[in-house]
């Protein structure tokens, strides 16, 4: 075989060969006829993945080698739990590796720690609601060395000084972090910022193969000298939404072809032939391969996770929903300037904004006025992650319940709060969850009350709060009793720059809520 570089090409040819042909195919060479040559785009994935195929033209291929890291003296850092410890120690030995741990194990600690063994320009790539509380707080409260920035909040504003800065930032910056959707609008500007390693945090967003925001990040990683994807639930569907998130971490595992992939693993059943099921004879090559790259941590299995953890899932309203949030809280400085308004009367009055985090109103007459789904968007993908575990979902308005009925329409859910009028419906729904017989539990906190036990589960979502702090501690309490033999796990659906905030804090302080959000209105915050 000879080869040559030919404008940002690698050129080889080689005498007929059927093994040889399939070899530089997997690897998405390309034949030309006329030319009588096999060509490749140059990338450092495309020449790593073809070192593993013809190891003999190291030599004439370094200049395209990952940067040098000296791993001499790295230690990993105290804060990090045991299995976390492991998972970077693996990443010494792998440049790109699939790290596929449950939900709420501690992903983002780890991708810290990657980012401090490292010590290379690091993009992190995740969801938009968890890039303050989780990625910014986190990297501030155990690695306040590292000079990371949020993309995100950076391009909101667009004035010359805002740009400026934007660039300033990208340039200097150690860890950038950028939500998906953002991503690919910045490609362009990403590619030439400097970046040797990308980070995707929950990679199941790109499970599907036909998504540009797919596209994008494949085409980004191919550059990257480290690429790890990382996920709770990386395939919630079908074990064909691996393909994507391996395809940057080894494309001869696979092929590059998705539809090569799905060919000789699936086949096509059910009805008109919509759905793909894998061939039970390569069931055991496929799952080989998988763990060949990747290594799978459940959450139930971390013995030295915290026995409760509490989660921010931050959610930022859309456009109407803004404005139409900021009207209302306008009309209510209003009203309330220079007024002492009694307790119970303030707290009708500000339900309108905890309606308005949901993306909704009630009218004088009790009919919904619907502005959006941002919330109800960041539950679904959230619910997604979880998988197949049973949650509790916390409500306090009836609209937000049947909304979230909607959504779960395909998944096995019981719902119990003022609308269920019925107590035997209400004793046979409870005990279908306890039983495991239904997945989801919908349910107001006032509904199920002091004296009920739910410790077969350990995921809670609060999809919304109320002012009553002995509520919050009720619910909060369902699963974390005598009983429980898993980790409990707390997640809040908290809209950005909004009541949401106020509440949670004063819940997590236990302190006075109604005051807490007065005082919001009056603004003396």
């Amino acid at each position: 075989m000879e080869i040559s570089i030919k404008n940002d090409y690698l050129v080889t040819k080689f005498d007929y060969n059927t093994d040889t042909i399939a070899l530089v195919k997997s690897i998405g060479m390309k034949w030309s006829r006329p030319r009588k040559i096999w060509y490749g785009k140059i990338t450092k994935l495309f020449i790593g993945s073809f070192l593993k195929l013809f190891p003999e033209f190291t030599s004439e291929l370094q200049k395209y080698a990952v940067v040098n890291v000296d791993y001499s003296k790295y230690i990993p850092s105290n804060y990090l739990m045991d299995h976390q410890k492991k998972s970077t120690l693996t990443a010494v030995a792998k440049l790109r590796w699939a790290f596929f741990h449950g939900i709420g194990s501690g992903k983002t600690l780890l991708g810290i720690e990657l980012v401090k063994q490292k010590q290379v320009k690091t993009l992190v790539v995740t969801k938009l609601g968890i890039i303050r509380d989780a990625w910014i707080n986190d990297s501030n409260t155990f690695a306040p060395e590292i000079n990371i920035i949020n993309l995100w909040a950076l391009k909101q504003k667009n004035s010359p000084a805002a740009r400026k800065l934007f660039k300033q930032s990208l340039e200097e910056c150690e860890v950038a972090v950028i939500n998906f959707e953002s991503f690919r609008s910045l490609q362009p500007e990403l590619e030439q910022a400097g970046f040797h390693m990308l980070l995707i945090d929950e990679s199941a967003k790109i499970k599907d193969n036909r998504s540009k925001i797919t596209e994008a990040i494949i085409k980004f990683s191919d550059n990257m000298d480290f690429t790890y994807p990382l996920s709770g639930n990386p395939a919630p569907n079908s074990e064909m939404e691996y393909w994507s998130q391996l395809r940057i971490v080894d494309p001869l595992l696979f092929g590059v072809s998705f539809y090569a992939f799905r060919a000789k693993y699936f086949y096509p059943s059910g009805y008109g032939g919509f759905k793909w099921k894998m061939h039970e004879n390569k069931r055991e090559e496929f799952l080989e391969k998988l763990a060949s790259v990747s290594e799978v941590i459940k959450t139930e299995d971390v013995v030295d996770l915290p026995e409760k953890t509490e989660n921010i899932r931050r959610v930022y309203l859309d456009a109407k929903e803004r404005k139409t949030y900021e009207e209302m809280k306008k009309h209510l400085v209003i009203e309330f300037d220079n007024k002492e308004v009694i307790a119970a009367n303030a707290a009708v009055k500000l339900m309108k904004l905890r309606e308005g985090t949901s993306g909704f109103y009630l009218d004088d007459e009790k009919n919904v006025v619907k502005v959006g789904n941002s919330k109800f968007n960041e539950l679904k993908e959230l619910l997604e992650e979880i998988g197949d575990n049973q949650v509790i979902i916390w409500t306090h308005f009836h609209h937000e319940a049947s909304q979230i009925e909607k959504i779960l329409k395909d998944k096995s859910y019981c719902r119990i709060d003022g609308t269920i009028t019925n107590q035997n419906i209400k004793d046979a729904s409870l005990q279908s969850f306890k039983n495991g017989e239904v997945q989801y539990l919908i349910s107001h906190p006032a509904s199920l009350g002091h004296g009920v036990t739910m410790v077969n589960c350990s995921y809670v979502i609060y999809f919304s709060l109320s002012h009553s702090w002995e509520l919050y501690d009720q619910s909060s309490g369902r699963i974390y009793r005598k009983g429980q033999t898993n980790k409990c796990s707390y997640y809040f659906l908290i809209a950005d720059n909004s009541v949401d905030e106020v509440i949670m804090d004063a819940l997590m302080t236990k302190g006075k809520v109604a005051e807490a959000v007065f005082n919001y209105i009056k603004g003396r915050m």
